[in-house]
């Protein structure tokens, strides 16, 4: 269990060593901070995904994205978001929001792959890489949500996006990797990563 628990969270460690060496400003306790609201997030949605999840039996392909989208997108980030309401945002700009957002997002990843680990998921290798990488990205988008509502520049389209390509990855990566539509996540991330830099750019420009 120990070298379980080891191996999933090396890229939390690494990523925050990294920022923490690189990033000027950034405050080791507010990274500690991030990291323990991704993980602190894990068991408010598990339950919520297990209560809503239950009311969905969705059959065909139409119905099972909209569920993907509700259960992992919106509840999932919604929550993240809320847990993020309580970092701080004063005195602390919007790059060092970012990354911290980002390194609570990546702590929720991991623990999650640590549950896939456990459970011997289908795809493991694929969709513990591929999954980390969307709940940075996520988080990151809900972090710039949540960080232009503390400081007056609102925005929804970053708690948009975040939802919707949280929700359409999981759609996707649930298809398993012997579909040619598994690796239309890969596209989502993609398509994530672009919309990342788009929206801090505008946060930016609203400042």
């Amino acid at each position: 269990m120990v070298m379980y628990i080891t191996l999933c969270f090396i890229p939390l460690v690494a990523m925050f060593i990294c920022i923490a060496v690189l990033a000027k400003g950034f405050k080791i306790w507010k990274g500690l901070v991030s990291c323990i609201l991704g993980l602190a997030a894990v068991v408010p949605i598990a339950v919520m995904q297990l209560f809503v999840g239950g009311l969905f039996s969705a059959k065909n392909l139409l119905g099972i994205l909209i569920s993907a989208i509700i259960v992992n997108g919106l509840i999932e980030e919604s929550i993240k978001m809320l847990f993020l309401f309580l970092l701080p945002a004063k005195n602390t700009r919007e790059n060092l929001f970012f990354l911290y957002s980002m390194l609570s997002g990546l702590a929720l990843g991991c623990c999650e792959t640590l549950f896939y680990l456990i459970s011997d998921f289908d795809s493991l290798s694929l969709r513990m890489a591929t999954a980390i990488i969307i709940h940075v990205v996520c988080g990151a988008l809900g972090g710039l949500f949540v960080y232009g509502i503390k400081t007056k520049c609102f925005k929804i389209s970053p708690f948009f996006f975040a939802v919707m390509l949280h929700g359409i990855y999981n759609y996707f990566a649930g298809f398993g990797q012997n579909s040619i539509y598994f690796y239309l996540s890969f596209a989502v991330i993609l398509f994530g990563i672009i919309e990342c830099r788009v929206q801090y750019m505008k946060i930016q420009d609203s400042l």
